[in-house]
């Protein structure tokens, strides 16, 4: 069958004509040659926030998926949670994880400086303003 016009002119060549892992090699490649130090969300994150602000906010309310069913936003949150290996998790889902922090944590301040360790009577008083509060 002879060619038409149109399909001769349909090129072989071109980003558009390849297959989509190769334009996301070349893609990935374009990003990399900008150095750290030139991309101007890595170095304002306020920069960044306005401009997810902006893009956040050019989409109609309607259309806003989480904000307009808000469990398939904790489906969401749970799946990006679950994709996390347990060992980097978050305190809440680590125990153990949370109590080795907490008392790495703890031991870098020196001991002069840990005012309830070393002046029970402030520490009571703290634990007496804080239960004054709360009981109001």
């Amino acid at each position: 069958m002879p060619e038409t016009k149109e399909q001769s002119q349909a090129s072989e060549r071109g980003f558009a004509s390849m297959d989509p892992a190769r334009q996301r090699d070349i893609a990935r490649k374009g990003g990399e040659s900008v150095p750290a130090a030139k991309r101007s969300f890595a170095q304002n994150p306020e920069l960044a926030a306005q401009a997810g602000r902006k893009g956040g906010a050019s989409v109609p309310a309607e259309k806003r998926s989480f904000s307009q069913n808000h469990s398939l936003a904790s489906q969401a949150g749970r799946k990006g949670g679950e994709s996390v290996p347990p060992e980097k998790r978050s305190f809440s889902q680590n125990p153990q994880l949370a109590a080795h922090a907490g008392r790495k944590g703890g031991e870098s301040v020196p001991a002069e400086k840990r005012s309830f360790s070393q002046n029970r009577v402030l520490a009571a008083e703290a634990g007496r303003k804080g239960g004054e509060r709360r009981s109001r």
